[in-house]
């Protein structure tokens, strides 16, 4: 054991600091930058993103080929290692995101705002639809990839929400993971389109 193993590493000049239970799991040039709503209870009280018992966003990021395998809550530290990092809008804590008034869920857009400028990633895939409209103030946005992107340069994906409460048959949520593995493809240097 390194005498120095628990002592955190110094946070890089610019990147906000978290104000919550969950740190933001980040680094500079991510292929995807994952923007939920806010952490559940069970997530902040484990300190890990989407660590609630019938949350699927794990299982989601394996099946669409986003991740080399299927990775568990205690593993989203080394998620910057493969390109990807997850982030809230609202790093509070609650039971359900219906909790959160208005306000504070467009308050967390500065933050978000200061996190992509640090990280610059190819494309912010929010992980339900509430969460894009909360963000961009839109009344509504269809899934997928988005005509228009909150940040300059960056790619905007609406994919369902990954929670076991959310409606959508499983396969039909995989279906837009997919999609946000086909626009990193599409956003990597020296990638090009096939043409259709």
């Amino acid at each position: 054991m390194d005498l120095f193993d628990d002592v955190p590493a110094p946070r890089p000049e610019g990147l906000p600091l978290p104000d919550g239970p969950l740190p933001d799991i980040v680094a500079p040039g991510l292929d995807c930058l994952f923007v939920g709503f806010n952490p559940g209870l069970r997530s902040g009280a484990l300190g890990h993103h989407y660590a609630g018992r019938g949350n699927q966003f794990w299982r989601l990021l394996a099946e669409a080929g986003l991740t080399p395998r299927l990775y568990r809550p205690e593993e989203d530290v080394t998620l910057p290692a493969i390109g990807l990092g997850s982030t809230n809008l609202v790093a509070r804590a609650t039971a359900s995101a219906a909790e959160l008034s208005r306000a504070e869920l467009r308050g967390g857009v500065p933050r978000l705002a200061r996190i992509v400028a640090f990280v610059r990633p190819r494309v912010l895939a929010y992980t339900g639809k509430g969460v894009y409209l909360a963000a961009t103030g839109l009344p509504d946005a269809p899934w997928g990839v988005q005509d228009c992107g909150l940040f300059d340069g960056v790619a905007d994906v609406v994919v369902p929400s990954p929670s076991g409460l959310a409606r959508l048959p499983f396969e039909e949520k995989l279906r837009w993971f997919r999609e946000v593995r086909a626009e990193i493809g599409r956003r990597r240097p020296g990638s090009f389109a096939i043409p259709g």
